[in-house]
């Protein structure tokens, strides 16, 4: 057999070299290595010297980690690394100093001996190699050095070296042909023998493994078969325990084991609240107190205590446990199995069910029945042709029989509805095709009355869709039809005046549109509105109120013939529709129903009072042909009669579409108004008949527009009335009137008296009488001097409040008049407790009375009412000398109209108390 050359390499190392002896010796070359280059870097160092640095670190770190890994250079590597060290090492040497010293070839001797001992384990070979590069090192080193002592130090140096290669059995002799053939045959013939030992251990050692491969074969086969046995076992273990899992969940069950001898309690698992699987007896008592129902513990435990001491054989128990925050129902059915000689029971076994929803069943059943045997509808069953299977009792008492007088009668053969056969065969026609029939019957009791019946039946089927029975529900809807009549007169005529509400209204509106449409037949529109109904509302009460209505309900019937309709529309609001036929004057009907209210006065807790309405006219096809816009139109109108102070009749017309919008404009700037120093007093005379001179004045206001010149209160009192502001207009003429009347006493005028009004309004200010006060002595004025006046309508609005007012202003001094007096509403059993001053007759009576005898009568009766209660007379719009005469003769006591003078301004009421103050008295007419 050939032998490689790399087989040699082996036999030229040590064979007891180990990673230790490694190690040491590339470390210390590594450290030599650093130190010789530092050393060469004092120097002028070379490339050579600088590679050969390079060249030892990187070889002496890579053989360094190798070794200490515990790995080791290949053999035919580790000859040569070595000796390379060794000579990079001699090329640093030498490149370390252009001058050698002796401690530098010291130093250098030290190192080579070092590293020679180090690299002895290497074998004689490596340590060959090692030692000639540093044993010419070292002679380069002493050449370079002349001095003796160098020689000398060589020299023994070289003695050291050969002394240490000799101790080292470093013999290199030089072989011949013949020796080196022959060694090479010993080396081939050991290598064979190897060899031969090598192959008859491998034959040896794989009929080993065959040996343990059959006997490992055998074994696993005889292990598979017993695995594949076990499993078979196991998989029907399995199979059968999965079962029986399956078939306890199927069911719902949990298992219960109780072995009472050894005291061990087992639970598959079923409910978390009763604790573990495995438990001792006493776990089991502990576990049953805690989750058990306070109510049915008793019976629980008494129960199984019953069962273990052998009175029971076995036990049904029904009993609630803790689930979160509800109750859950179990039901645990166990026996005892195994009985001791004591008769008590050894062990007991069985099961737990959860019947939650068993029990809300059950519930829902009773429910069902408590339902069906108490529901007030009659309930019932039938079969599939119609026979009676159950009825409720309310059904019986329906149908005014007993119940067992029923079942198993058709239902048709006992019905009394007219028309039965046709009716009842409709009726199983629509439960054979739509499955359910629902109508109203005329059925007649047993009994013998007939009575109305609402019938609802449903067919019920069974899984495939045939028709098995038919349920039904019965109700007597008797007092529904009444109940249906009474809700179909509310929803159409207003319960407290009788007469059609406001939905009738619109329907028979809708009509009235409809007839003209088609038979052009015209109609009118009549709104009216009962003035100031608020004020009598709440001076009165509701059933006061209420009673005022009825009043006026039955005077508008009374005085309306053949009429559309009369309806009550909102609370003090009344409409009515009635065709315009050619000779038909719809001015006249709507006076004649203005007059039906207002003419007579009504009674109310014992007043007698009058009422004032504002009503509003509207034409079909005239005005509009649409519902929307005739009603707007109606309201535009009753608006616009309230906006001249109510208590007349007004016809829509063009000019009433931008009223509200004239109105909304006016309230913006009658706001600005107050503001921007616009309003102005007037003042309007009032002559003494008897001084013949002006002593007293009313003050009046009047809206000065910058664009729409002098306004008069007409058209915006009532609407400061209504948004408030008239409290600030009334504070500003009272301040005004006062103000101006004490500057005009202080300029020699004489004693002077001003009356200014108030609104209804006013007098509900909580601080009017401190408002008054205040002015009084803002101003200086005397308070006998300011005489405040009221309409007799806003005295009665609230008699209790206006009374205790009136006393405390009249107990400041202030002196109070009656305004417009006999056109009110007031008793005059009143008259005489008021605390007033002052009488004033309304216009009403003044105009026109030298024509009218009535109107003499009733103007003398009130001047002598008025001096009878020792009160002033004061009558308003004289226009002629002869009502001056009549009133002087009758004798009044002053008189205010255009007779004396128109309002004035501040400046003309000064120039006329001026001149009067120059002249003397006026005279006597």
């Amino acid at each position: 057999m050939p032998v490689s050359y790399r087989s040699i390499f082996p036999l030229l190392l040590s064979a007891g070299l180990q990673a230790r002896d490694r190690i040491l010796f590339y470390g210390a070359v590594l450290c030599t290595a650093f130190i010789a280059g530092l050393l060469a870097l004092q120097g002028s160092p070379g490339l050579i010297s600088g590679l050969s640095f390079c060249l030892a670190v990187l070889l002496s770190a890579y053989a360094l980690g190798m070794s200490s890994g515990g790995r080791a250079l290949p053999p035919d590597q580790e000859v040569f690394v070595p000796s390379l060290l060794a000579l990079f090492l001699m090329i640093l040497s030498l490149s370390g100093h252009h001058e050698t010293t002796l401690e530098y070839q010291a130093g250098v001797m030290a190192t080579s001996m070092l590293l020679l001992s180090l690299s002895r384990p290497f074998g004689a070979t490596v340590l060959l190699s090692v030692a000639v590069p540093f044993g010419l090192g070292m002679l380069a080193l002493i050449y370079e050095s002349a001095s003796p002592a160098s020689m000398a130090l060589a020299f023994i140096i070289y003695l050291a070296l050969c002394a240490y290669l000799f101790l080292s059995k470093v013999d290199y002799v030089p072989e011949d042909a013949e020796s080196r053939s022959q060694r090479m045959k010993q080396m081939q013939l050991e290598c064979d023998r190897l060899q031969a030992e090598l192959i008859r251990r491998e034959q040896s050692f794989e009929r080993d493994i065959e040996e343990q491969t059959k006997y490992l074969r055998d074994a696993n086969n005889e292990l598979s078969q017993q695995i594949a046995l076990r499993k078979t076992i196991s998989d029907a273990l399995v199979k059968s325990q999965t079962r029986l899992t399956q078939a306890i969940d199927a069911s719902h069950l949990g298992l219960i084991d109780w072995d009472i001898v050894a005291g061990q309690f087992y639970q598959s698992a079923f409910h978390e609240q009763f604790g573990d699987k495995e438990q001792s007896s006493a776990q089991v008592i502990e576990t049953l107190k805690a989750v058990v129902h306070p109510d049915d513990y008793p019976e629980v435990r008494d129960t199984i205590n019953a069962c273990l001491r052998g009175e029971l054989e076995s036990y049904s128990l029904r009993y609630r446990v803790h689930n979160a925050d509800d109750w859950l129902w179990i039901e645990e059915c166990c026996k005892a199995v195994d009985v001791g000689a004591d008769g008590r029971a050894d062990r007991i076994l069985g099961t737990r069910r959860n019947i939650q929803n068993e029990m809300k069943r059950d519930e829902q059943v009773r429910l069902a029945k408590s339902v069906f045997d108490h529901t007030s509808e009659g309930v019932f069953v039938l079969d599939n042709d119609g026979a009676y299977l159950s009825v409720n009792p309310a059904y019986a008492r329906i149908m005014g029989c007993d119940a067992d007088r029923l079942v198993g009668k058709l239902i048709h053969s006992l019905s009394q509805t007219p028309q039965r056969q046709e009716i009842y065969q409709r009726i199983y026609q629509s439960l054979r095709e739509q499955g359910s029939w629902h109508g109203e019957l005329l059925e007649k009791r047993l009994s013998g009355d007939y009575f109305p019946q609402w019938t609802q039946i449903n067919a019920i089927t069974d899984s495939h869709g045939e028709i098995k029975y038919f349920a039904g529900m019965v109700a007597d809807i008797s007092d529904r039809k009444k109940q249906d009549e009474k809700l179909t007169y509310l929803l159409n005529y207003d319960d407290l005046t009788k007469l059609a509400n406001r939905v009738q209204f619109q329907d028979q509106l809708h009509r009235a549109l409809m007839r003209y449409k088609d038979e052009q037949r015209p109609f009118a529109l009549v709104l009216l509105d009962i003035d100031r109904f608020k004020q009598f509302n709440d001076s009165f009460g509701h059933d006061a109120s209420d009673k005022l209505l009825r009043d006026i309900a039955a005077r508008l019937t009374g005085s309306v013939q053949k009429v559309d309709i009369l309806a009550r529309v909102g609370g003090n609001e009344f409409a009515c529709i009635v065709e315009c036929s050619p000779t038909f004057e719809v001015e006249k009907f709507a006076q004649r129903l203005f007059k039906a209210v207002t003419t007579a006065h009504y009674e109310i807790d014992g007043h007698e009072v009058m009422l004032s309405c504002s009503v509003g006219v509207v034409l079909v096809p005239e005005d509009t042909q649409d519902i929307e816009t005739l009603m707007r139109y109606g309201a535009l109108a009753v608006q616009k009669a309230k906006y001249h102070g109510g208590n007349q009749i007004q016809r829509f017309h063009e000019s009433l579409k931008s009223f509200s919008r004239r109105r909304l404009e006016m309230e913006h700037e009658l706001r600005k108004a107050l503001s921007n120093d616009e309003l102005e007093v007037y003042y309007q005379p009032k002559l003494d008949i008897k001084q013949g001179r002006i002593t007293s004045y009313e003050a009046l206001i009047r809206w000065v527009h910058p664009s729409l010149g002098v306004i008069s209160p007409e058209e915006f009192v009532n609407i400061a009335e209504e948004n408030g502001l008239i409290t600030d207009l009334g504070a500003f003429v009272l301040e005004r009137a006062c103000s101006q009347t004490q500057s005009w006493m202080q300029d020699g005028y004489g004693k002077l008296h001003v009356s200014v009004n108030l609104s209804a309004r006013q007098l509900k200010e909580p601080g009017f009488t401190a408002l008054v006060a205040n002015t009084v002595e803002n101003t200086a004025l005397p308070a006998e001097c300011l005489e405040l006046e009221l309409t007799e309508s806003v005295i009665m609005e609230d008699t209790s409040s206006a009374f205790e007012l009136l006393k405390t202003l009249r107990e400041q001094g202030i002196k109070i008049s009656i305004d417009d007096f006999g056109t009110g509403y007031s008793s005059l059993s009143y008259l005489k407790e008021l605390p007033v001053d002052t009488l004033k007759i309304d216009r009403a009576f003044v105009d026109g009375m030298e024509a009218s005898p009535e109107q003499q009568a009733i103007v003398k009766a009130i001047v002598v009412l008025g001096n009878s209660l020792r009160l002033q007379v004061v009558a308003e719009g004289v226009e002629k000398p002869q009502q001056l005469n009549m009133l002087a003769e009758y004798g009044c006591d002053l008189i205010q109209g255009y007779h004396v003078s128109k309002p004035l301004t501040a400046a003309e009421m000064q120039a006329l108390l001026a001149q009067q103050s120059s002249q003397g008295p006026l005279a006597a007419p």
